[in-house]
């Protein structure tokens, strides 16, 4: 739902690999997310790491996350 909506708005898949040792799934976009996304089985942090994103929502343990950059 989350990364529909971002595609939906505009935003832009800039990378998919995966994270080590958790990560299975990884995604990050160009942009940081167009709006929050209330959703009990997502956890919501900002990482605010320019060597990394700025913020991700992430699936249960982080098996699947989605980033977004600054």
């Amino acid at each position: 739902m989350v990364l529909e909506t971002e595609l939906a708005a505009g935003n832009q898949i800039t990378e998919v690999s995966d994270w080590p040792p958790k990560c299975k799934k990884l995604v990050i976009l160009m942009r940081r997310f167009s709006r929050a996304y209330p959703d009990a089985a997502l956890t919501y942090q900002e990482l605010n790491d320019p060597h990394y994103w700025f913020a991700d929502y992430m699936v249960g343990d982080g098996e699947e996350v989605l980033a977004c950059r600054f």
